[in-house]
């Protein structure tokens, strides 16, 4: 009977923190809403570098299929010469672009990343020395807050800061390829629209498993911190008790 109640409460433990862990879950807008004004410019200073930043790529193939063109359409060696000369300037141009736009990205990015993270650490802590004595005792330790405060936080960061720039960069290279490409070759590119969702499939799948796996490390590292506070404690009111001097 007491390891039938055991295993019951243990099971209702697991799905109590698997509900809690489903409503948890916070959408990055949510996230966002730390932001103050400071915070908001840059994160449209950044949306904008990194727009630019993922043009920069398409624009890139379009120069250089310029470039390509400028060999075979120049008939004599002096205008194949300007041809090239002309094209080469392009990417100079967008050299310059892309190191200015790619700046703005990362750095406004981390910026805001660094400044909202650092909020939200002083907000989650404020808001536990808010709780009773018995929240420490049956809901959280003082392994698990540290553990909250120094790695969660840090996903956080990354979650609002650097990556969002990386997603938005990523998603203008995205949709800026297509729109040279049909502009291009529009039956080609109707061919190669047949890779896509194969692609995607496999991209959303393992980010779910990363997902999962990340949720379940850090679990995992609350309750080891818990574990090893536990320990260190009773390893300390041993020594006291024995009067033991290291």
């Amino acid at each position: 009977m007491g390891r039938d109640t055991e295993k019951e409460e243990e099971s209702n433990a697991t799905e109590t923190e698997q509900r809690m862990g489903d409503k948890g879950k916070v959408p990055v807008f949510k996230l966002l809403k730390f932001a103050d004004g400071i915070d908001v410019v840059l994160m449209v200073v950044g949306t904008i570098g990194a727009l630019a930043n993922g043009m920069s790529q398409p624009m890139m193939t379009l120069f250089f299929g310029q470039m390509i063109d400028a060999f075979g359409s120049a008939t004599t060696f002096n205008n194949v010469l300007h041809r090239v000369n002309k094209s080469l300037l392009n990417f100079v141009y967008i050299a310059i672009g892309t190191g200015i736009a790619a700046t703005l990205q990362v750095a406004c990015w981390t910026m805001t990343g660094e400044r909202q993270a650092t909020r939200i650490r002083a907000m989650y802590l404020k808001a536990v020395l808010r709780q009773d004595i018995a929240y420490f005792d049956k809901e959280i330790t003082t392994g698990k807050v540290v553990g909250r405060i120094s790695a969660d936080t840090v996903l956080i960061q990354d979650a609002i800061g650097e990556k969002v720039g990386k997603v938005l960069q990523l998603v203008s290279t995205f949709v800026g390829g297509f729109v040279v490409a049909f502009v291009k070759g529009w039956l080609l590119s109707l061919v190669m629209l047949s890779a896509i969702p194969p692609i995607i499939i496999a991209g959303a799948a393992a980010s779910s498993v990363l997902s999962e796996v990340s949720s379940q490390e850090q679990t995992t590292y609350g309750e080891a911190g818990g574990v090893i506070e536990q320990t260190l404690g009773c390893f300390v009111q041993w020594r006291e008790e024995s009067h033991i001097t290291l």
